[in-house]
């Protein structure tokens, strides 16, 4: 994917059809991943233009794959961290347990002490 040079942006209108700047966007379909593009604003006029040239099938290809990878990690992060705070609450529900323990031990030496 080649970037945009200045000549690209001098060919930007400065207005729609709609008299107000058009829109740097950036689409995410899997045909045109991470091109750029102007549209209207507000959608009215319906201006549509392409900044970025159109990307190879290779570019298109591993674009995807590395937005595929990003999704898989984001998932696997949230399931860790589920698991994380899942984690936390056992470490609590064992330290509770593990002090109750403590005192029932400590009462028990106590207690066999005024045998």
């Amino acid at each position: 994917m080649s970037t945009a040079t200045s000549s690209t942006f001098s060919r930007i209108p400065t207005k729609c059809k709609s008299s107000v700047p058009p829109a740097l966007l950036t689409s995410w379909t899997s045909h045109n991943p991470g091109r750029r593009f102007l549209a209207c604003k507000f959608r009215f006029c319906k201006y549509f233009s392409w900044v970025d040239e159109e990307q190879s099938e290779w570019q298109r290809d591993v674009i995807n794959q590395l937005l595929l990878e990003k999704k898989m990690l984001q998932s696997d992060n949230d399931n860790l961290r589920v698991e994380k705070s899942q984690l936390m609450e056992q470490v609590i529900e064992l330290r509770a347990e593990n002090h109750l323990l403590k005192e029932k031990m400590d009462f028990g030496e106590v207690y066999a002490m005024t045998l």
